[in-house]
């Protein structure tokens, strides 16, 4: 990496896994955008332990500024004041919002609107952490199907008509302190995997990768299932 490094949902367990895939040599700056907590200072100690230049911004999908375009453009002006902004890694969600309304906007408008304003600066990669609940949307976690939806669909449309590279990343369930105590399902993966799959994909310069390779398949053959027949939490 040459230019400016940006991670939003800096305190993400997948995100941070597929930044120290990406970065290879220090690039002139790496910013964490997310929540103010523990695990954001933790991830940015981290990464200057291991020799690179980073910064930490406040950003929160669940307030106004998420939204709002002036704000969006702030955080990218510092994000990238001095270095053009070369790799956007967008690993914004939650499964845990207090309502449905905001289950939509953290998962899905508030990446639509990121994902505008970050198109518009025309880094050379950014990497969007949609799942497989946005090809196939589940009653258990309707909100964040629908958001996910919204946002993977926008990854994908953005990223035709701008030329910019956007790699939509699509994994099933992984073993983060989101699902933490949720039963371990078949095709499980960590972390670690889905950072290896999307470096291999950025690489490959794909447009989409599924995490494992075999989990748009099975979204597939669920999909020719009638959902009556499977099992409540599959539905």
């Amino acid at each position: 990496m040459t230019g400016s490094v940006l991670l939003v949902g800096g305190s993400s367990e997948i995100g941070m896994a597929v930044l120290m895939q990406l970065l290879g040599p220090a690039p002139h700056q790496v910013t964490l955008a997310g929540r103010l907590s523990a695990e954001l200072w933790r991830n940015a100690e981290k990464l200057r332990d291991a020799g690179y230049p980073v910064s930490t911004t406040e950003y929160d999908a669940t307030l106004d500024t998420a939204l709002d375009a002036g704000a969006l453009d702030k955080l990218l002006d510092d994000a990238c004041a001095d270095h053009p902004l070369e790799l956007a890694i967008v690993a914004v969600g939650s499964m845990s919002a207090t309502s449905f309304a905001e289950g939509l906007t953290v998962n899905g408008t508030a990446v639509a609107s990121l994902l505008h304003a970050l198109l518009r600066r025309k880094p050379a990669q950014i990497v969007l952490l949609s799942s497989a609940a946005a090809v196939r949307p589940r009653a258990s976690i309707a909100a964040y199907s629908l958001g996910k939806q919204l946002a993977d669909s926008t990854g994908l449309l953005l990223g035709r008509q701008t030329g910019v590279r956007v790699l939509v990343v699509r994994p099933g369930f992984v073993t983060t302190r989101m699902t933490a105590g949720l039963p371990k399902p078949p095709l499980a993966s960590t972390p670690e995997q889905v950072g290896r799959r999307v470096a291999a994909a950025v690489e490959a310069q794909k447009t989409v990768v599924w995490v494992p390779g075999v989990m748009g398949f099975a979204v597939r053959v669920l999909g020719l299932v009638p959902r009556k027949l499977l099992p409540a939490g599959w539905r």
